[in-house]
Parts: C-alpha cells; sequence; structure tokens
C-alpha cells in the first residue's frame, strides 16, 4: 500500500487569543483577528477544504523597534489560499516584527473555500485596505502578496481605487501573465480530475494564459495601473521530490525556470521592476528568507531611476515551449491501464500522476514485459491549482523504445486520475507562442519537424472547449502534416476557449510516439 502525507488542518484564531513569545522574548507567534473584520461570514462550496472568513484581517504585534516613517506592510494570500501562510509553519510575520514594521494580514475570497477571479477578490481586497488605513490612522500601506494575490491587488489598486492608501506593491511570484497550470486544470484531460477536486473555480480559470493576456492588455494600458510602484520577484526552484511544487515544476518545465506554479516569466509584471529571479520554489517565496530582496523597496519616498536599476538573478524571458509532452486523464474505476508510447532517444522519462483519491497500485511494465522496479515518489498536493490531488512521480532513465504500460488500481469508485507523460528529448513541435488572441479567420498554428517523422501517418485530435461553458466542446481529427494547423471555428467573441490537441504518429525509426498540446485562446 502507498501512504500518504497528510494535510495540516487550518484553524481561524479567535480576537482574544493571547499572542505568545517566542525563545526571543519580542516576537509574536501570530497575529491577532482585528474587531472591525465582523460582517462577512464563510462563503463558497468548501471546493478547496478552506473555512475561514473572507474579509477577516488581522493585525501583528507593534514591534518595540518600530521604524519611524515606515508603511505597514499587508500581507496577501494568492490562489486557494489564507492569510495564515504568512506565519505557520513561516516565518516571513517574526521576520517583518523583528525588522521593526507593523504588519497586517487578509482573508479574501479564496479564505472561504472557493477561489473567486481578481475582480472580486479586488473590490473585496480594496475596502479592506481603507478599512486598514482607517486603523493605522491614514498610515501608508505598502503590499507584500504572493502568487494570484499580486494580481489582486493590482486590480484593487487600479479599478477599485485603493491606490491612494498604498505606497508600494511587492508581488512574490504573481502570475501577472497567468500560468500554464490553469490552462491544464481546464484541459480535456484534466477536467475530470481538476472537477472532482474542486478546483475548477473563477480564480483558477481567471489565471489561464489567455485570460490574462486579455487582462494585461486592458490594465497595462489603464492610467490608473502603475500609480503605485511594483517590484516583482520570481523563482526557479521545485522543492523537494515530496513538495507540492513538484508536479507544477516538471509541467511548467517545458516554458521555462519555474517554481513549480508560475514560470519566471510571467512572475514579471511589465510596467513594474523585476528585483530577483531567485532560487526559490513557490512556497518558499513567500517566506522570510525573500525579506532581505525587497526589504529597502517597501517605502516609495525615493525616486526610482529604471536606467538605474539592476536586477538580481537575471531578467525573465517568456521562451517557446517545447511541448515534450503527453497528457492523459479521466475518471478512474478500480482499475486502468494505459499505454505509454516511448520513440528513440529519449534520455530520461518521468511520469507523473495525480488521482483525485489515493490508489493502491501503481505498476510500470516495459515494452518488453519486464516490470519495472523503481521509487515511486508519493505525497498530498496542499495548495495551488490542484491542492488535495494525491500525487505520484517516477523516472526513468534511457528507457527502451516501445510500448510501456501503466497500471493503476483504486479502491475508490468515484476516482478521477491527471498523467503527464514528460519526454527529454529534442522537441519536435511548435506552436506560434503569440496567439493568444484569435478571431473566426486565424488559424491555430502547429508546426513539426518533418524529417523525424512518416508525414503520412500523422494524425492531430483537437479538443476545443468554452472554459466557463464546458458543455460547448468540439472534437475533430485531422491527418497528415498539412492539416496540424486548424481554424477552432469559435463561436462567441471575448470568450476564452481551452484548445488541447493529441498528436500521434510514427517516426522515420518506426516507432510510435504521443504528444499534446494544451493551451488557451481569447476570441476577438
Amino acid at each position: 500500500m502507498l501512504s500518504l502525507l497528510s494535510v495540516l488542518a487550518i484553524g481561524l484564531h479567535s480576537p482574544s487569543q493571547v499572542l505568545a513569545k517566542t525563545d526571543t522574548g519580542n516576537v509574536a507567534d501570530r497575529p491577532v483577528l482585528a474587531e472591525e473584520s465582523s460582517g462577512f461570514s464563510t462563503m463558497g462550496k468548501a471546493g478547496n477544504g478552506n473555512e475561514e472568513t473572507p474579509g477577516a484581517w488581522y493585525i501583528g504585534q507593534t514591534p518595540e523597534n518600530l521604524q519611524p516613517d515606515t508603511p505597514v506592510l499587508l500581507f496577501v494570500p494568492g490562489l486557494n489560499s489564507v492569510a495564515q501562510v504568512f506565519w505557520e509553519d513561516n516565518d516571513m510575520y517574526q521576520t517583518a516584527y523583528q525588522a521593526g514594521y507593523q504588519t497586517a494580514f487578509v482573508q479574501l475570497h479564496d479564505a472561504g473555500g472557493e477561489n473567486a477571479d481578481m475582480w472580486d477578490n479586488g473590490s473585496l481586497l480594496a475596502s479592506k485596505i481603507q478599512e486598514i488605513s482607517n486603523h493605522f490612522s491614514g498610515k501608508d500601506i505598502t503590499i507584500v502578496a504572493h502568487s494570484k494575490g499580486g494580481v489582486d491587488s493590482q486590480t484593487a489598486l487600479t479599478y477599485y481605487g485603493a491606490s491612494d492608501y498604498v505606497d508600494n506593491v511587492i508581488t512574490l511570484s504573481s502570475p501577472h501573465h497567468g500560468s500554464q497550470l490553469a490552462d491544464l486544470a481546464y484541459s480535456s484531460e484534466a477536467g475530470w480530475l481538476a472537477d472532482l477536486i474542486g478546483m475548477q473555480g473563477e480564480g483558477t480559470a481567471s489565471m489561464q494564459m489567455a485570460y490574462m493576456e486579455n487582462f494585461r492588455s486592458m490594465t497595462d494600458s489603464n492610467p490608473d495601473a502603475y500609480r503605485n510602484n511594483y517590484f516583482t520577484l520570481g523563482g526557479t526552484d521545485w522543492g523537494s521530490i515530496f513538495s507540492s511544487n513538484w508536479f507544477g515544476g516538471v509541467y511548467l518545465s517545458g516554458y521555462g525556470p519555474n517554481d513549480g506554479v508560475v514560470t519566471a516569466a510571467s512572475s514579471n509584471l511589465p510596467g513594474g521592476f523585476e528585483l530577483a529571479i531567485g532560487e526559490w520554489d513557490h512556497s518558499t517565496v513567500r517566506t522570510g528568507m525573500t525579506f532581505s530582496v525587497f526589504e529597502n523597496y517597501l517605502a516609495g519616498d525615493h525616486l526610482i531611476d529604471s536606467d538605474d536599476f539592476s536586477i538580481a538573478g537575471g531578467h525573465s524571458e517568456a521562451i517557446p515551449p517545447d511541448y515534450n509532452q503527453w497528457v492523459q486523464g479521466g475518471p478512474l474505476a478500480n482499475k486502468e491501464a494505459l499505454m505509454v508510447e516511448v520513440e528513440e532517444n529519449v534520455k530520461k522519462l518521468t511520469l507523473n500522476l495525480l488521482t483525485a483519491e489515493p490508489i493502491s497500485t501503481f505498476k510500470i511494465t516495459k515494452s518488453s514485459g519486464k516490470k519495472v522496479q523503481a521509487n515511486v515518489q508519493q505525497s498530498r498536493l496542499d495548495e495551488g491549482i490542484f491542492k488535495g490531488a494525491h500525487s505520484y512521480t517516477m523516472k526513468i532513465d534511457k528507457p527502451e523504445s516501445g510500448e510501456w504500460q501503466l497500471e493503476m488500481l483504486s479502491s475508490k469508485n468515484d476516482n478521477a486520475y491527471l498523467l503527464v507523460a514528460d519526454f527529454k528529448t529534442n522537441p519536435y513541435l511548435q506552436t506560434n507562442v503569440a496567439q493568444n488572441f484569435i478571431t473566426q479567420d486565424d488559424l491555430y498554428h502547429i508546426n513539426m519537424d518533418a524529417d523525424l517523422f512518416d508525414e503520412d501517418t500523422l494524425t492531430a485530435t483537437y479538443h476545443v472547449t468554452e472554459t466557463r461553458n464546458p458543455q460547448n466542446e468540439k472534437q475533430w481529427t485531422v491527418k497528415g502534416k498539412s492539416n496540424l494547423s486548424q481554424k477552432l471555428d469559435l463561436k462567441k467573441s471575448d470568450t476564452v476557449y481551452n484548445v488541447t490537441v493529441d498528436i500521434a504518429g510514427i517516426t522515420k525509426e518506426g516507432n510510435p510516439f504521443k504528444r499534446t498540446i494544451v493551451d488557451s485562446v481569447y476570441a476577438k
């Protein structure tokens, strides 16, 4: 039987709790709930497992070494997250306290059980910023936002009138251009799993690459978008193989350096200042270890000359994806066997399996029929877009070509799976990376290296699904290299569609191969 890691349950601290002291005698273990936070109730269907109160906010203890003329630091959590992530199993609050800063923490809609888009969270956050400002007698606020909290924060400041209360904004690995993991969650292959674990919410939908590309086109041209200075950090580490970020790191590796949830390129805000791309994963980037990186930029009284602005760790740049993955998913009832096609010259094969419920068996058989004795790493994802899923990872160096069989056995009837097979080899596919916006007359471009394959054997199966109306789905199959690029026939304008394309064929050496393209487009 496979053992699984448990998830830490996070509770709501009452206003009457006494702040505990650490061994230093000065640092509070946790902030206290502000009395101004009454009036909001728990909402949502508890799809992400959170049971906090949206709109509640907390205040940290005033440090004895309070620095004069410094802003209050307001910490904003990300997708499917809660305010407690900044002080439970995290020294960010203590680090800010020891540095002499007053602090506040806020619960957004995601804390109530169902994630929300940047519009709902931005509106709620703007009202809380005003309350917090009043509590601190109009003292300036600097936002420190993790992940999607950075997008929610810019929305609050740009569209809901909160910019006058805020000095600077620090974003910690925020998906300013979206996350390809959100595209994956709405793909034809991952939809079963994402829906079963409750992760197909408005917040996830708004993090699709096409949705965020449209958000950027609207926001970056807004005269209020950069009234405040924005400073960004991004990460390139995935944590340990047991961590919640490992699955995402492997999947996103085809899109460039990433922290397991967000690519370094996506963490870069067009009108902001990139402070650093460092060796943090999506969890450690929000801890006290990054505080020293952004501390000098918490107050905005000084002028910033972008020509003289130095960036630690180098610039982040988007790169064309290599599409060296095959994605398969669906319902999992009792026993399921999948065939994984492996072509020649694959240096490494990584199998990443997610399930909604634990499985009791995960077996791999080589094309020769011999069972593989390999170490299967297992964990439960406790945050992110696939929060709550059970993860199983297996690596195979220099796999022999042919058909490999993967066998799964589930003890639950109501289960679902998502398999991502990652091939380390030279990429064969290429798309037009600038095709997030598309019209009725535009082709969705797919190019292949024709020298490597028998062109007559190539097939491409398109799945095009309206994100907010998954019943609106079309599927068709085409044959031959000349037919790989297709018109998508999108009926609704100003709408995000998921595009999943399964490509199969035979190499020149006679071995079958499969690859999957997962993308999103915005119909203009």
